[in-house]
């Protein structure tokens, strides 16, 4: 007579068919990756792409539901958790093999996700209907299998990514006249990893926080020179300078510190994000307070520009708000000090 399995053994089998799934995707995912990474130096950008954010994960839930569930009777419940179990450990940690950036990684996630699952569900569907005696290779479930990697792809390649403008904003009331603020937007030494205030963008994703943005020369022409940690420097060459009311810069790049140190697939003036301008505006205010406000202006040329402009408004605007929050701490300290 046959001994019941125990569930400790269950679990273990259950366990053991994810890992050896996940190294399975993790294989696939690398190999789909490098292809693209080669088909780029041809064909152009994919390093965001269609094929990239979508067609990528399409392909990984297919393979999921083919190799977890290859009878395709499987509870439905199954092609949901399977790739939202394992897609985004394959996305992290195929990440981080190929040294993908954190902002890259956590902007795909959203998207993978649903791609995933949609793969997973065509195949649920048409191992389904391969049971049926009337069942043939042209039906819709292997047609759309085969066309939404292939139809993505060819739109990369033949349909151009538009391009579009944008700008992120943020504002701080303080308790000073704009004279006594605007020494504060010239020099801005030796920031203290202890000064700011706690935020999604750097403390989470950990993007570099400033140590210093000081100003050389004076009036337009003069040149602001920021650096963040982990050596990360740029320059913001000024071209309004209109003394306690306004200072408006150009962002120069002249070294590739940002996107090596943040995430290589966006830097700041390449072909999918270029940082164009920002500044400082000082709002006097009737009962004496100052209203400063800090914005950046870019352009960004991806698939899809609105989702990264939610993530470019999250990005920035946080820095914008560590960097206000930096100048408000620093103008009170002032203020308290003097009298």
């Amino acid at each position: 007579m046959l001994k019941p399995k125990s569930s400790l053994n269950v679990w273990q089998n259950v366990l053991l068919r994810l890992i050896l799934l996940f190294f399975a995707m993790l294989a696939a995912a690398l190999c789909l990756y490098a292809l693209l990474e080669f088909l780029e130096r041809g064909f152009g950008s994919l390093s965001i792409s269609l094929s990239l954010l979508f067609g990528l994960p399409f392909i990984l839930g297919a393979l999921i539901a083919f190799i977890s569930a290859p009878n395709g009777t499987t509870r439905k419940g199954h092609y949901i958790w399977t790739p939202t179990l394992l897609v985004p450990l394959v996305l992290f940690v195929g990440g981080f093999i190929v040294r993908e950036g954190i902002v890259c990684l956590l902007m795909a996630l959203p998207l993978w996700l649903p791609a995933a699952i949609g793969g997973s569900f065509t195949v649920k569907r048409m191992m389904k209907r391969h049971r049926q005696p009337d069942y043939d290779l042209s039906s819709f479930d292997v047609q759309l299998l085969l066309a939404v990697p292939a139809i993505l792809f060819l739109s990369d390649m033949f349909l151009p990514q538009q391009a579009s403008d944008y700008r992120v904003e943020r504002a701080v009331i303080l308790e000073a006249a704009p004279d006594e603020i605007w020494p504060h937007l010239l020099k801005m030494a030796a920031i203290d990893k202890t000064e700011g205030r706690w935020n999604f963008t750097q403390n989470a994703m950990r993007i570099p926080r400033p140590v210093s943005a000081i100003v050389t020369g004076e009036g337009e022409g003069a040149v602001r020179h920021a650096a963040w940690n982990e050596d990360i420097t740029f320059e913001e060459h000024i071209f309004d300078w209109q003394e306690n009311r306004q200072l408006r810069w150009n962002f120069q790049f002249p070294n590739d510190s940002v996107h090596t140190k943040t995430d290589r697939h966006l830097a700041p003036d390449g072909v999918h994000l270029q940082i164009d301008e920002g500044g400082y505006r000082l709002e006097a205010m009737k009962d004496g307070r100052t209203r400063l406000v800090l914005h950046t202006n870019y352009r960004a040329q991806t698939p899809l520009n609105a989702y990264a402009a939610l993530w470019g408004e999250l990005i920035l605007g946080d820095i914008q708000t560590n960097i206000l929050a930096i100048i408000e701490d620093r103008v009170r300290e002032e203020r308290m000090s003097a009298h």
